[in-house]
């Protein structure tokens, strides 16, 4: 009984989640679009700097280095990593100042400049691994947790897109002195939940991957 109470929850969930995907298949799809544009724009871009310049790879390696002398990352394989990454990655959602994304037309703003950072900043990071440790190394570095964190990424970019898609129309709709879609703007709630939701489930599981798994991984393809 208690099997089947937990198989008939799990159906439920991925019906209300599958259902909330294709509502926002479009906002989804554009958000995918977007992102991996300016991932390979950004790799595009610092392989022809770095081509040109060789000078900027130093310039960029030695200010990364002297940013980790302010930034303590905790060593791998430890729980202090796990909560670091997770709760960087879920910064949303309980952080004051990267709340400010949620504040409909200003958060409009800073969400369209953090799409452009995350992504290049992926970009850069993976093409400078690349150019140091190898073409191996970027790829065993980043896809283990990358295949959950990047879709974790775009549903968390899609639930804050739906929430400002559905703030804004509603106050729109008020300023115009029109009935407001109760329905509508439930529903768009509801949706920005959900995608809110799915997006720190995965975030937990890509912490998991790049604590545990990924620095194994990494210390295989240096030893190669």
């Amino acid at each position: 009984m208690k099997s089947l109470s937990l198989g008939t929850v799990f159906k439920g969930v991925k019906g209300t989640l599958q259902q909330c995907v294709q509502r926002n298949g479009m906002i989804i799809k554009a958000t995918t679009l977007a992102f991996f544009t300016v991932i390979f724009l950004s790799i595009l871009l610092t392989v022809i700097v770095f081509s040109l310049f060789p000078e900027f790879s130093d310039w960029f390696r030695s200010m990364a280095q002297s940013e980790r002398r302010y930034i303590v990352i905790p060593p791998p394989f430890t729980e202090n990593l796990y909560y670091y990454i997770l709760l960087n990655n879920i910064g949303h959602f309980w952080n004051p100042p990267r709340m400010l994304v949620w504040f409909p037309f200003l958060g409009a703003l800073i969400l369209g400049f953090e799409l452009l950072f995350n992504g290049g900043i992926i970009g850069v990071i993976a093409t400078i691994a690349g150019m140091t440790h190898g073409a191996l190394y970027p790829f065993v570095g980043l896809i283990p947790h990358g295949i959950i964190e990047i879709p974790a990424l775009i549903l968390q970019f899609s639930s804050l897109i739906r929430w400002h898609a559905t703030t804004i129309d509603t106050g729109m709709t008020k300023i115009a002195g029109e009935k407001v879609d109760r329905a509508k703007f439930v529903r768009g709630v509801k949706d920005t939940v959900i995608l809110a939701m799915a997006s720190v489930t995965l975030f937990i599981i890509a912490a998991y991957i790049e604590t545990y798994v990924t620095p194994h991984l990494l210390k295989g393809s240096q030893t190669a």
